[in-house]
């Protein structure tokens, strides 16, 4: 029997030694005086055993098995994503980073009203990816077929929105989440029912809605707008969205006359119908109104220089506005 209790005590002796000795070497860094920032990225699905691999590689932790026990027990679940590590830090203070998630988080902010021009600064400003990169990516072939986008750009089908990302996922995968939300909004059967009514589809919408969001202001003035769009087109009548005549063209500055001979695409001047595609990534509030117009007659609209418009039946009302609220020089009104 003292035997056996010397026995019990000793293993019990050796396991609680063990368990100091793991507690003592999770706290102790590789490298205490090495302050060096190390950027690890952790992708969505990364086993344990290989985000263990990776951190020994950078020199981060002293073990892989050690990381792999420690956590288990401690750590359970570690989120995915891009860590600013450095070597004096122990193997559990790491653990305790990735499982509360203390990630590099970058801001993606799409802006209502904002085309693919303005998304591409701001993803470099972000430092997300580079500009031209960005631009590469949204007007390839093969990447908008992957992404059912029925159009030789990414053009509004980035839902407006403020989204967080980490890079655990790739660039690719982000904007295909984002692309994923105009989508799902469409999924709607109130929605798909009203698009068969006006016999729209999803790209036809979303380019009638992205010239009501560059063209209107205030949000009460939406469905008067798309009313103006939706009875130009029912009489044949050129929709001269004066947003169409700049986009895709490297001007800034004031509309002039010479600008609404100009024959693009997009110059809804210049032919019947609508343009190509959209020229913005509209709100869900210009797209609701493309798809729910005011019911009303007006076919003109003028800006009153102050964010609202004046709405007109005739040319000859509408000439009368125009004279009393745009400049008389060569710059074009709406």
């Amino acid at each position: 029997m003292q035997e056996n209790k010397s026995k019990k005590i000793a293993i019990l002796i050796l396991a609680s030694s063990i368990i100091c000795l793991l507690l003592v070497l999770v706290y102790i860094p590789c490298d205490l005086n090495d302050t060096e920032k190390v950027v690890v990225t952790v992708k969505q699905g990364t086993r344990v055993s290989e985000i263990a691999q990776i951190l020994k590689e950078k020199e981060l932790i002293p073990s892989k098995s050690l990381f792999i026990i420690a956590s288990l027990i401690f750590g359970r679940r570690l989120l995915a994503g891009e860590y600013e590590f450095q070597r004096n830090l122990s193997t559990m203070h790491i653990i305790r980073m990735m499982k509360k998630g203390e990630r590099r988080i970058y801001l993606v902010k799409i802006i209502e009203g904002s085309s693919i021009l303005d998304v591409s600064r701001m993803l470099e400003q972000n430092l997300v990816m580079k500009r031209d990169d960005f631009l590469r990516l949204a007007t390839d072939k093969e990447f908008l077929n992957q992404l059912k986008i029925p159009s030789g750009s990414i053009e509004g089908y980035l839902a407006p929105e403020t989204y967080y990302y980490s890079k655990e996922i790739t660039v690719e995968e982000l904007i295909a989440k984002i692309v994923s939300r105009t989508f799902k909004f469409f999924e709607d059967e109130e929605i798909k029912k009203r698009m068969a009514q006006l016999n729209l589809d999803v790209h036809k919408t979303l380019t009638l809605a992205s010239l009501i969001e560059k063209e209107a202001k205030l949000e009460i003035e939406k469905p008067l707008i798309s009313a103006v769009f939706h009875n130009r087109l029912k009489l044949g009548m050129p929709l001269e969205c004066d947003p169409t005549v700049l986009y895709g063209i490297d001007k800034k500055g004031p509309i002039t006359k010479e600008d609404l001979k100009r024959k693009t695409d997009y110059n809804t001047y210049t032919f019947r119908g609508l343009p190509p595609g959209p020229i913005c990534n509209p709100s869900t509030s210009s797209i609701r109104a493309a798809l729910f117009p005011s019911n009303v007659d007006y076919l003109y609209f003028v800006s009153r220089n102050d964010g609202s418009h004046v709405f007109s039946t005739n040319l000859r009302e509408h000439s009368k506005y125009v004279k009393l609220y745009q400049r008389r020089n060569n710059n074009v009104i709406n």
